[in-house]
């Protein structure tokens, strides 16, 4: 798997998609639509979005086009808890924390510690 080439963060629908697409190893735009319940033009629109990222390709098979994942669970974590310890996530950015504590494993008292950590980081740019 391969690093998304497009830096930008994966919003919470797109991660929703991303978690679907993990699980199946890939799936149609049909049946993403009924997997996450939103209309098939949505789902489209949003697995173009994800392909501009650089996290989904798109392969014909006989039948469909199938859409797989580029980007891993871990580089996607990994690119959440870097963006939540950079500079232009604002300490108040809670929508990208509750997708990662949602997505992984973390202990309460290393969140506790991030959020110092951004608190800290925060403080000094002022």
């Amino acid at each position: 798997m391969t690093k998304m080439a497009n830096e930008q963060a994966l919003t919470e629908d797109e991660h929703k998609t991303m978690r679907i697409l993990w699980d199946r190893g890939g799936a149609s735009v049909g049946e993403l639509s009924v997997a996450t319940r939103r209309p098939a033009g949505e789902t489209l629109a949003m697995l173009q979005r994800l392909r501009r990222k650089g996290a989904v390709d798109r392969h014909r098979t006989a039948r469909e086009i199938v859409y797989r994942p580029c980007l891993n669970r871990e580089t996607a974590r990994t690119h959440a808890l870097g963006r939540l310890l950079t500079a232009d996530a604002p300490a108040n950015d809670t929508g990208l924390g509750v997708v990662v504590l949602r997505e992984c494993d973390v202990d309460p008292q290393d969140w506790a510690d991030l959020q110092a950590e951004i608190a800290e980081k925060a403080a000094t740019r002022r």
